[in-house]
């Protein structure tokens, strides 16, 4: 479980605002600078996929034998409990994974990425200035990967003068259904009801991504300036501290706002009440609690989507210098080997899982192992996180002869953070730029065991629970055929893009408008969905087998738009892209 400090003020390192970022855990943008409401690029990626675990306690290299003690600073969060094993404590233990290795790693809490970023920054600077082995700053910090496209701009650009900057190397695990969208009980069901919603959060952080990425998936507007109100889209509650949010909806916060239409104001002024909170475990464990005390308008309030459905968005990526990795290969090899190692340890030795959970609360400073225990595993639809081995790496970064997944994860939001704030969010950093695998690949060529990736179970004929997102895409094909045109390129890429962060299945129903035989159209519908499929098995087969994606046609028969018009029947020719809950 990630907790989240409550009650903190921003805190933006000088050397960060100099580079135009507010980078922080809290967020790297101005929400005043926001674009107008608008339907983001789709998100959602490949489910169930749990790589088959190559052995990394087989693979041999020396160890390293510094005396350098590096320093590691990350967000308290239960993912990272492989780690924590393997260092044995807040320090570096004799007989540890990381001692074995010849490896001294010193964690350290840290909620706040415009620390996390200064650290890093004075690292950078006492290496430049000539120390191998600074001692300043810190050599690495673990953040959220659907974060790290703005926390890498923000980065680099604060460590641009210096001639450095940072990457990923790895992933050390995932949250799991702890990070989460709250709203009223009747939205789940119906999640157009969330147009005129008003949510709590942090700007930009994963806890808010998730509602971004729901509100895109059900083509739902979202207005990003959170100082109007926009009566047909998602609006937001900007606060400073993750508690803020949660304690603002119990509370029956209301505000009074200008209204704007597709980003123009109306002129009109409404009191606007939250009904809803981007939140974490135990944050949700409290709004759950005090909203169900008799009088409370925010009665029935429940989780509409989590990291529990989007399960690729939040991987808890190691972030280092550039320079410095490259010059100490073995050093950095030896530490993800040793972490990997007690990610698999972790996950498959309830005795390691409670050593793990130990050495979280020391290095947390909150709670004891026995929470950090039980929220690890979820209880109660709360918490949930899981640790990762070289194998499930493997499959994360496309490097067992998959699609690459967190490619697909920093496009996207990257993507939405340029959309929505683009006057302090530039494109997102070329990703071949800030993630290094050599460190992995490396590790994998030493490994005697092949890691494969394992794209998860799914029955083509599981029974449908609940329908999670529906959306509609305008994909071109030939005049009366399956054959798609050239045009069709891009939004194939954004469709593929955009389911590949969930874990569910998806059905692509196809549609036509009403020229021609409804019969003949009946079955072009069916194979326009069929060749939709067949594409995206095709271009990412290891997270999307055939058995994940089911297809329908229904011709002319379910118009969006009047069929008289050819701006109509231009509506009514799409694919429906609708991400199913199955057992």
């Amino acid at each position: 479980m990630k907790l989240k400090a409550g009650g903190k003020a921003l805190l933006i390192a000088t050397v960060v605002a100099t580079a135009g970022y507010t980078a922080n855990h809290f967020g790297y943008l101005d929400a005043r600078t926001a674009a107008a409401s608008s339907v983001p690029p789709r998100i959602d990626l490949p489910d169930g996929a749990v790589a088959q675990q190559a052995d990394v306690s087989r693979v041999s290299i020396a160890p390293a034998g510094s005396s350098y003690v590096m320093k590691l600073q990350t967000l308290a969060w239960n993912a990272t409990t492989g780690m924590m094993y393997a260092n044995g404590d807040v320090n570096t233990t004799a007989g540890s994974l990381m001692d074995k290795r010849g490896v001294k790693l010193a964690i350290e809490r840290q909620d706040d990425y415009a620390q996390m970023t200064a650290q890093q920054v004075a690292f950078a600077k006492s290496y430049a200035a000539g120390n191998p082995n600074p001692p300043e700053g810190v050599a690495f910090v673990v953040i959220m990967g659907d974060g790290y496209p703005a926390y890498a701009a923000a980065t680099n650009e604060a460590m641009r003068k210096l001639g450095q900057s940072v990457q990923v190397i790895g992933s050390l695990g995932y949250s799991r259904g702890e990070d989460k969208c709250m709203l009223p009980a009747a939205v789940k069901g119906n999640p157009q009801l969330a147009r005129g919603a008003l949510i709590g959060g942090v700007e930009r952080d994963g806890d808010l991504h998730i509602c971004f990425k729901w509100a895109t998936d059900n083509n739902i507007p979202i207005n990003a300036n959170s100082k109007t109100y926009d009566p047909d889209a998602i609006n937001f509650v900007a606060v400073n501290a993750f508690t803020e949010a949660d304690e603002k909806l119990i509370a029956g916060y209301a505000e009074e706002r200008p209204v704007v239409s597709k980003g123009r104001l109306t002129g009109e002024r409404r009191r606007v009440v939250q009904n809803g909170t981007a939140t974490w475990t135990p944050g949700d464990v409290k709004v759950s609690t005090e909203c169900a005390k008799p009088g409370k308008a925010c009665a029935g309030i429940t989780a509409v989507a989590s990291t529990l459905e989007y399960k690729w968005q939040m991987p808890a990526t190691v972030i280092g210098n550039k320079a410095w990795m490259e010059a100490n290969p073995a050093l950095v090899q030896n530490f993800l080997a040793a972490a990997l190692e007690g990610g698999e340890m972790v996950r498959n030795s309830d005795a390691a899982l409670s050593a793990g959970a130990a050495i979280n609360a020391k290095v947390f400073k909150e709670e004891d192992a026995a929470y950090w225990k039980k929220y690890f595993k979820g209880a109660g639809g709360l918490g949930g996180s899981t640790t990762s081995g070289l194998g499930d790496n493997a499959y994360l970064f496309g490097l067992a002869g998959n699609d690459n997944l967190y490619k697909r994860v920093y496009t996207v939001f990257g993507n939405i953070d340029h959309q929505y704030y683009p006057s302090v969010m530039d494109q997102p950093l070329p990703y071949a730029d800030v993630v290094n695998t050599s460190y992995l690949q490396a590790l994998l060529a030493k490994s005697t065991q092949t890691a494969k990736a394992d794209a998860g179970a799914f029955a083509a004929n599981a029974a449908v629970t609940a329908t999670f997102a529906k959306k509609a895409y305008s994909i071109e094909f030939e005049s009366g055929r399956a054959n798609f045109t050239p045009a069709a390129a891009g939004v194939l890429d954004d469709v593929l893009n955009q389911i590949s962060i969930t874990g569910l299945t998806v059905q692509i129903n196809g549609h036509t408008d009403s020229v021609g035989n409804a019969g003949s159209n009946l079955g072009l519908s069916k194979a326009r969905a069929d060749a939709v499929k067949n594409w995206i098995v095709h271009n990412a087969e290891s997270a999307f087998p055939s058995e994940r994606v089911r297809t329908r046609g229904f011709g002319d028969t379910v118009p969006l738009a009047d069929n008289r018009s050819g701006e109509g029947r231009a509506k009514n020719r799409r694919v429906d892209i609708i991400l199913l809950q199955t057992n």
